[in-house]
């Protein structure tokens, strides 16, 4: 069983006076950007631009809400354009003779350490950030998709929740930041799936980690299922055919 800290009273109440708390939770899915959470109203979405740890600037999308009780937001990094990235960086340093071609590793194509590394990437920016203090940091998964789970206490008091995973060649944030003594966001941190171009939720029935040994987008997924959670699991959601 899982106990929950009392809220002061006063605080609740500052929350209940306060005019975004009223707004309904309902989930909200992408199939562009092929996941699902939940969040307090409608998310705002942003397009921006996202620095790899090779310093590739990739297109991205920030799905963003709040309440009285947390900041929430749901960051989508598009690697799957990181290959030809890569690729035209290592052919440009070789036509321009980089260092003479005396060292090796001049013009490396960093491709597959790239994808490989992108979660640890992710993760360690927010552990490098000044005064942040490490509370929880554990391998984790979703529908058997890899990734972490960080939990950290910033030096305003406000704590921070991030899982940060790879699936079909993108990079997914999802993170919290809630007020000192309020609650888990449990609600928005247990409710990221993945999502096919027909909004269904995807399943693995293998742990799925990507990046690792001879890796190429597209990609051949391991067996999965998918199913419309608006129906009970129980329902007969046809799986896709045996190969």
């Amino acid at each position: 069983m899982r106990f929950i800290r009392p809220i002061p009273v006063a605080l609740v109440l500052c929350c209940f006076a306060h005019p975004v708390f009223a707004q309904d939770w309902a989930r909200f899915v992408s199939p562009e950007d092929g996941f699902g959470s939940n969040y307090p109203g409608k998310p705002k979405i942003e397009t921006t631009t996202y620095t790899s740890e090779y310093n590739l600037q990739l297109p991205a999308k920030v799905y963003s809400a709040a309440d009285a009780l947390g900041r929430y937001s749901t960051t989508v990094v598009d690697y799957r354009g990181a290959e030809k990235l890569h690729a035209e960086r290592a052919a440009k340093c070789q036509a321009a003779k980089g260092a003479n071609q005396q060292d090796g590793d001049t013009c490396q194509n960093n491709f597959r350490v790239e994808v490989a590394g992108a979660t640890d990437h992710a993760v360690f920016e927010f552990i490098k950030r000044d005064g942040v203090k490490v509370t929880q940091y554990l391998y984790y998964f979703v529908d058997l998709v890899s990734g972490r789970l960080l939990q950290l206490t910033n030096p305003d008091k406000t704590r921070t929740f991030a899982a940060v995973h790879q699936h079909a060649g993108r990079l997914y944030i999802q993170q919290a930041t809630v007020p000192p003594g309020m609650p888990d966001p449990i609600l928005f941190m247990q409710s990221l799936s993945w999502a096919n171009d027909k909004g269904l939720a995807i399943r693995y029935r293998n742990i799925y980690t990507e990046g690792y040994g001879e890796w190429s987008f597209p990609h051949e997924p391991p067996p999965f299922t998918v199913r419309d959670l608006d129906i009970s699991i129980e329902s007969n959601v046809p799986r896709p055919p045996a190969r």
